[in-house]
C-alpha cells in the first residue's frame, strides 16, 4: 500500500489544471480530466516479471470486468518494480504493434500453468465474450518498470518536489502531503484529489514551512580572545598532539563563539536544546565512523600527516542541521566538534595506526 500511495502522490504533483487523481476508485490510481485518462495498477514486488505473473493477469482480468469503465481510459499502465525477465514474452511489449501484442497474449495463453488461479483468470480473460475488450486492453496497456524501493521513492519525491524549501523542511512537506491524500476526508470524497485543492494545499503548506524556517542566530562578535587562556584545555591539547598549531587560533575562536552562542541563544528553549542534543549526538556518531575509516588507512610513519588530513576533513564538512534552522554556519559546526573534544576523552584527532603495521 505504501508504494501505491507514493505513486498517487507523485501523480498529484504531476497533475495539470482540470485533472483529478483517484485512489481505489477505478483501481489503484487513476488520473482523469482533459482528454487523456490514465488507469494505473501499482505493484511492489522484487521477483522478475514472468509470462504467467499474477500481477499482470490480475490487472488484465480486472479490466475485462464489465464494471470497469474501459472506454473512459486512453491508457492502462502496470507500474511495477518487477523487471521483465529476459526470456519473458512481455519483453518489448510497449514497442509492439497491436497485432504483435495479440500474438504475445495468445502465445502466453497456450502455456500450461500449475496455478489454478491463473487457469481461472485465463478462462475469464480469453472468453469469447471478452474478445473485443481484451483487444482494447492490449491496445492501451503499457508496462512501466520502476526500479526503486519505497524508501528511495519517498526520498526522490521529497528532494524533487520539496526542492523549493530549505532541506530541514522538505520531509515535513512530503509527510504532510502524503497524509493529505490518505486522510479520511479524501476517502469520503470518493478518494478524489483535485488539482485546485491539491495546489492550494501545496501553496499554503509551503508558505507555512517557509515562515517557520528560522535563520541561525547572528554570530556573537567577540574581540581579543586570549588563545593562551586555553592552552591546557583538552581540545587544544588534542590539536597539539597532531602538531597542528597553525589551526589553533581558528579552533579557539570557534570554540569560544559556539560556547557563548549555546549559553545565550540555543539552550534558552527546551525544544531547541533537545534538537541541539540530537545534532551534537549525530556529529559525534559521524566523527566516530570517519575516525575508524581514517585509522584503517593510516600507517605508523604517516600518523601526523594523516591526522591533520582527518582534522581538515571533519572541520571542512558541515553536514546536518537542527530545530528549524535552515543553515548551520561552519564556525558553529566546528565549535561543537571542539566542545566534544573538550568533554569526551574518546574524541581525538590523532589517528590509530592500522592493525597490520
Amino acid at each position: 500500500m505504501i508504494f501505491q500511495f507514493l505513486v498517487a502522490l507523485e501523480r498529484c504533483f504531476e497533475m495539470q489544471e482540470g485533472q483529478s487523481v483517484y485512489i481505489e476508485r477505478f483501481g489503484d490510481v487513476s488520473v482523469i480530466g482533459k482528454e487523456d485518462a490514465i488507469q494505473i495498477e501499482s505493484k511492489y514486488y522484487k521477483r522478475d516479471l514472468s509470462d504467467l505473473d499474477e500481477n499482470v493477469w490480475n490487472s488484465i482480468s480486472n479490466w475485462t470486468d464489465s464494471s470497469f469503465s474501459l472506454e473512459e481510459f486512453s491508457s492502462l499502465v502496470l507500474l511495477t518494480t518487477q523487471k521483465v525477465g529476459k526470456r519473458s514474452k512481455w519483453n518489448g511489449w510497449n514497442e509492439k504493434s497491436l497485432s504483435e501484442r495479440k500474438t504475445v497474449l495468445d502465445e502466453i495463453r497456450r502455456k500450461r500453468s500449475k496455478s489454478e488461479k491463473i487457469a481461472k483468470i485465463f478462462e475469464k480473460v480469453f472468453s469469447p465474450d471478452n474478445s473485443s475488450r481484451l483487444e482494447d486492453i492490449a491496445k492501451k496497456l503499457t508496462l512501466d518498470y520502476l526500479p526503486i524501493d519505497n524508501v528511495s521513492y519517498y526520498n526522490k519525491l521529497r528532494d524533487v518536489h520539496g526542492s523549493h524549501l530549505p532541506k530541514i523542511q522538505r520531509e515535513r512537506y512530503i509527510n504532510a502531503l502524503y497524509g493529505y491524500i490518505i486522510n479520511p476526508h479524501a476517502i469520503e470524497n470518493n478518494w478524489e484529489i483535485g488539482y485546485d485543492a491539491f495546489s492550494k494545499e501545496k501553496m499554503e503548506l509551503s508558505k507555512k514551512l517557509q515562515e517557520n524556517t528560522t535563520l541561525f542566530p547572528e554570530k556573537i562578535k567577540l574581540k581579543d580572545i586570549d588563545t593562551k587562556k586555553y592552552t591546557e584545555s583538552p581540545f587544544v591539547q588534542k590539536i597539539k598532539d597532531i602538531e597542528y598549531d597553525e589551526v589553533l587560533p581558528d579552533a579557539v575562536s570557534d570554540y569560544v563563539h559556539t560556547a557563548q552562542m549555546l549559553m545565550q541563544e540555543i539552550k534558552i528553549s527546551p525544544t531547541i536544546k533537545k534538537s541541539y542534543d540530537e545534532y551534537e549526538s549525530n556529529l559525534e556518531y559521524n566523527y566516530k565512523t570517519k575516525y575508524r575509516k581514517a585509522s584503517r588507512n593510516c600507517g605508523e610513519h604517516e600518523i601526523i600527516n594523516k591526522s591533520k588530513d582527518f582534522y581538515d576533513d571533519i572541520t571542512s564538512s558541515n553536514d546536518g542541521t537542527f530545530h528549524t534552522y535552515n543553515y548551520i554556519p561552519p564556525y558553529f559546526h566546528n565549535g561543537v566538534m571542539h566542545i566534544l573534544a573538550e568533554d569526551n576523552p574518546e574524541v581525538v584527532w590523532k589517528l590509530n595506526k592500522k592493525d597490520n603495521e
